[in-house]
């Protein structure tokens, strides 16, 4: 097996317990890293990575995990000026299953229990290396596929990212300007097809919103999302620096405010679906109306579901029968819902 040459390559390691950073550190230097950076502070830790030439981040997730979890999502999210697609290693002196989930879910690579060996590493770095996993992006993720079973009828495409660690390893394209166009290129994809993913949950949400308010049931759960994810297509908008696109998510986020404070309801509900999927069949995707097409199956599945919850309903209101003798479904049609908007 080819022995990797990980002396150029950075790795920045954060650990607020001085004496586990330094005990990282010595492994990764056992490994053949050379130029590494250590923290014990979360606030310098996020002023260095901004500087973006960071091969690979080791970030240990067993203390402050919220604020961790945070800085992986806003990273892979594109929200902050460090590298989108950085390699990342989550470390962990526990296996809790819900930590792991949550870091995991924030986009990192892989997630490492102490305590690791210099093997254990080198056999993780050289996957990341040598067969890293292609990204994925939804409405609420963007990182490594995780082969998850798909749900629902839209396709969740993954591609390759731009790799710095296997870059400054393996030596890559040597031409910066070129580099660069490629990092660029992998941002506005991400930043395409998530926009693409919120304007799909947008529609969805709008439509849930639309039939409960017709059937004097407001469901403040999708009311809720509905604003969320307005508020974060905006933002993604606002990073494909394009006018156009920017403009009509401000008119989007207004309207469904509108939408959510209660005024004219139906209306702007129904007027927050029809934007949304403009959003999505102009500017979101190359095949807009093949994929209007299947949104437009989802959303008619979505008020199936809820049909038959009102059916459902009517028939128990109607029922003159004593209540031991009535035989309801446990099915949850707004949890079913719920499951389209989050793919």
């Amino acid at each position: 097996m080819q022995q990797l040459d990980l002396g150029e390559a950075l790795v920045v390691i954060y650990d607020p317990m001085r004496g586990n950073m330094l005990t990282t550190r010595s492994i990764l230097h056992g490994m053949g890293f050379r130029n590494i950076e250590g923290y014990t502070s979360f606030e310098n830790l996020v002023r260095r990575l901004k500087n973006n030439d960071t091969a690979i981040l080791f970030i240990e997730g067993s203390d402050n995990t919220d604020q961790v979890v945070e800085l992986l999502q806003s990273i892979r999210m594109g929200s902050t000026k460090c590298n989108p697609f950085l390699p990342i290693v989550a470390t962990l002196w526990v296996g809790n299953s819900d930590i792991v989930a949550n870091l995991l879910n924030a986009g990192c690579d892989d997630v490492l229990l102490r305590p690791f060996s210099v093997s254990k590493t080198q056999e993780r770095v050289r996957a990341i290396i040598e067969n890293r996993k292609r990204f994925v992006v939804t409405s609420d993720y963007v990182g490594p596929d995780r082969g998850k079973p798909k749900t629902g009828r839209y396709s969740v495409e993954a591609f390759e990212v731009p790799n710095p660690l296997k870059i400054v390893v393996y030596g890559g394209s040597s031409d910066p300007v070129k580099q660069l166009e490629e990092l660029e290129n992998a941002k506005k994809r991400v930043n395409k097809e998530r926009l693409a993913k919120l304007a799909r949950r947008i529609a969805i949400a709008a439509e849930v919103t639309l039939q409960s308010y017709k059937d004097f049931n407001k469901n403040n759960g999708f009311v809720l999302d509905l604003l969320e994810t307005t508020y974060e297509l905006v933002r993604t908008a606002k990073r494909m620096d394009n006018e156009e696109i920017n403009d009509m998510a401000v008119v989007l986020e207004n309207i469904a405010s509108k939408t959510a404070s209660g005024t004219n309801t139906v209306e702007n509900a129904n007027l927050t679906r029809q934007l949304a999927l403009a959003i999505f069949v102009a500017y979101a995707s190359d095949d807009g109306e093949i994929f209007k097409k299947d949104l437009e199956a989802t959303l008619s599945s979505v008020r199936n579901r809820l049909n038959k919850a009102r059916d459902r309903d009517d028939k128990i209101k109607n029922l003159v029968v004593n209540p031991e003798n009535i035989n309801v479904s446990n099915n949850n049609d707004d949890d079913d819902a719920m499951k389209y908007l989050s793919s």
